[in-house]
């Protein structure tokens, strides 16, 4: 029977994800390790679930639990290769009978064009998940979460593990499903990495920015539907143990994105999102150059124009709110 060593479980994505998972799948033994201990008892009340606490800079205790697990899923930490080589050193020493899965939770701005001109700008071929060819070119040239991607390809081309990614775009909402939520803890409320780095960017500025015509493509999800591709994507795990062959795990990568949304239409909802909650005086857009665009400079002038046709391929379809629509209701 499998049981599992879960990392991310105060995220906005890890924590929605358990408490789903354990709905479904009420008797897999689940080891949670996070730093937190505010999580304690909501994790325990899931049943089955065993809390083990460290932080992701002890290599030896994430090797250890990693061997003795036969699947791995990481929601934390997409672009910490250190971390994800402790756990591939525990998958190497296996203390499982079966070869051990390991579901990664990566991210699209692996995908952005790097444009600093803020324009849309067509692509004749788009990255698609569905795209083996493609899949195998992602490695540490593509930050900020390619470097980590190729760790886990290569060791999964070599026999290592079965290796399945659900690749999100920007993720946005909360989710009534977190964990944390019962506990009232400040985890199941915050925005998310994207959100919130992009709400600080704004905030900081003292406006909502934008570049060139503000037509460059961002896609975005919501975390209720990144939670439903990774259960289809465990579904499949479970299906593929024993006919995993190396070479699938470039057939093993899952975008999961809904709209397409304008930089433009983004900066517009920050701005009167930070405007209602009194964090900025007024809620002004303002076209500035790439080097003024604050940190998120590079989400906001570039492109990413991706196809997810193998997520598609799982029945996967978003059926949550959608980012602007989310954001108006956010207080």
């Amino acid at each position: 029977m499998a049981n599992v060593l879960f990392l991310g479980a105060s995220g906005q994505t890890g924590g929605a994800f358990l408490t789903v998972f354990r709905n479904k799948y009420p008797n897999v033994p689940i080891t949670a390790f996070l730093r937190s201990t505010a999580l304690d008892e909501a994790l325990e009340a899931l049943g089955n679930v065993t809390v083990v606490h460290g932080t992701f800079e002890e290599f030896d205790k994430v090797t250890a639990l990693s061997a003795a697990h036969t699947v791995i899923i990481n929601c934390a930490a997409s672009f910490n290769p250190p971390l994800t080589e402790a756990i591939l050193q525990g998958i190497r020493s296996t203390q499982t009978q079966k070869k051990p899965i390991l579901i990664h939770l990566s991210g699209a701005g692996n995908f952005i064009d790097r444009s600093k001109t803020g324009d849309y700008i067509p692509q004749e071929h788009p990255f698609n998940d569905a795209n083996p060819d493609q899949v195998r070119k992602i490695d540490a040239s593509m930050p900020p979460n390619g470097a980590t991607d190729e760790l886990i390809f290569k060791a999964a081309a070599k026999g290592e593990a079965n290796a399945l990614f659900v690749c999100p775009g920007g993720i946005y909402g909360t989710s009534a499903n977190h964990v944390g939520v019962a506990a009232g803890a400040a985890s199941a409320l915050a925005p998310g990495v994207w959100v919130g780095w992009s709400l600080e960017n704004v905030e900081k500025l003292g406006f909502s920015p934008y570049v060139g015509s503000g037509t460059s493509e961002f896609r975005s999800v919501h975390v209720d539907d990144v939670v439903e591709l990774m259960m289809l994507v465990f579904r499949k795990a479970l299906d593929t143990w024993d006919s995993y062959k190396p070479q699938d795990v470039y057939k093993s990568f899952y975008i999961a994105v809904d709209e397409k949304l304008t930089s433009r239409t983004v900066a517009e909802a920050y701005a009167d999102l930070l405007y209602r909650k009194g964090k900025i005086a007024a809620p002004t857009l303002k076209q500035v150059s790439y080097e003024e665009a604050g940190i998120t400079a590079g989400y906001i002038a570039g492109n990413t124009l991706v196809e997810n046709d193998n997520a598609k391929s799982l029945g996967w379809k978003p059926q949550a709110m959608g980012f602007l629509e989310t954001l108006k209701q956010t207080n």
